[in-house]
């Protein structure tokens, strides 16, 4: 059964702008990382295809939840993939790069695809494929919310996703630019937390990055 019935809106797909994106070697214990990060106040979660049986994850997160929180399948290089995430349930799907064929496969699917880019040249490139949301990959590493500000003011309105070394004192700042979500990974799930299964570490960071964005759920 696919809870994603048509293109969400950014507000409906990061309802409180933070996402958090699970790596582990591990489904069992990404799955539980996940619902831990929920459990916290994460409004969204991506599950990236490095995950073994990432596809069975996202369906299992969006089946406990009965679709209420947006599940999004990253590192995403097939158009076939988009399909199959699609369903499983995800809200969206997410690429590492300018990846046009995905962006196709999105639209022709009904989804809201985040293409990663990085230079103004991939930014650019990335809108004219058709990505609704532009991921910017790895952010810090090109100088944090200043590289953003340069981005915008040449391209002012783009629709931004910060993903990459983004910690959750960073959250404020970069939701000051109006990006549309952070991406956050080891900043709400640390591998060793996930690893030895501490879910109560990942809810207290997650807790902690939803309370930075002024709308903690509970």
């Amino acid at each position: 059964m696919s809870y994603v019935l048509q293109v969400l809106t950014y507000d409906q797909a990061f309802p409180n702008r933070v996402a958090a994106v699970i790596r582990s070697d591990d489904p069992d214990a990404a799955f539980r990382a996940c619902v831990a990060a929920l459990e916290g106040g994460i409004g969204t979660v991506e599950v990236t295809m490095t995950v073994p049986a990432c596809l069975d994850i996202v369906h299992g997160l969006v089946a406990s939840t009965g679709g209420t929180f947006p599940v999004g399948v990253g590192t995403v290089w097939e158009a076939e993939t988009v399909t199959l995430a699609r369903q499983a349930g995800a809200a969206f799907v997410v690429t590492p790069a300018v990846v046009p064929e995905v962006a196709e496969a999105c639209l022709h699917e009904d989804m809201l695809c985040v293409l990663g880019a990085l230079t103004p040249t991939e930014v650019h490139q990335a809108r004219m494929a058709g990505a609704s949301i532009v991921k910017i990959f790895p952010v810090q590493a090109m100088g944090g919310p200043d590289y953003v500000r340069w981005l915008q003011a040449p391209m002012p309105g783009l629709p931004l996703w910060v993903s990459g070394g983004v910690e959750i004192e960073h959250i404020e700042e970069y939701l000051s630019l109006g990006v549309v979500a952070v991406g956050l990974t080891t900043a709400v799930f640390p591998p060793d937390a996930v690893r030895r299964g501490d879910t109560g570490m990942i809810t207290e960071l997650a807790r902690r990055a939803a309370a930075a964005t002024g709308a903690l759920w509970r």
